[in-house]
């Protein structure tokens, strides 16, 4: 014998039901829009990492591509480090629903920089390019999901 359970039976769609699964569209030129702040967050974001290491190069009298001691190594990674989370938050906050694709946008470029600053500079000492590979650019993207979870 059959005992109706609520919920056990199946019951018709009602008609509005088919839009439950609808997305609503967008309004015209938010997409437009959207790519322009995450190009400007991206700009912004790896520029405040860029300009940092550079002057932080230039007012230190630092030698990047000469050997250096093992205090300026460790002033210069937390000092990387440091900007470019801040960077990447900054960045994050031109288009914080996009905040993980800006910060790797912004980890991306700062390693590639680094790379291609070591092929042109084969003989040089790569200890600055090695901080920007293995710790700045991560830092970028650990800055822009702190900064997408916030």
């Amino acid at each position: 014998m059959f005992i109706p359970v609520i919920g056990s039976t199946r019951r018709k769609p009602n008609s509005h039901d088919r839009f439950d699964d609808m997305q609503p569209e967008a309004a015209p030129g938010t997409l437009l829009k959207t790519i322009a702040m995450c190009a400007v967050g991206w700009l912004t974001g790896y520029l405040i990492s860029a300009v940092s290491s550079i002057l932080l190069f230039l007012i230190g009298h630092i030698q990047p591509h000469q050997p250096a001691s093992a205090a300026v190594m460790w002033i210069t990674a937390i000092y990387g480090i440091v900007f470019a989370v801040l960077g990447a938050i900054v960045g994050a906050s031109f288009s914080r629903k996009n905040a993980i694709g800006i910060g790797a946008a912004i980890a991306l470029t700062i390693g590639v920089v680094a790379m291609w600053s070591w092929y042109a500079s084969p003989n040089d000492s790569h200890w600055s390019h090695a901080i920007a590979i293995l710790l700045m650019a991560p830092a970028a993207q650990f800055g822009a999901l702190a900064r997408r979870l916030d």
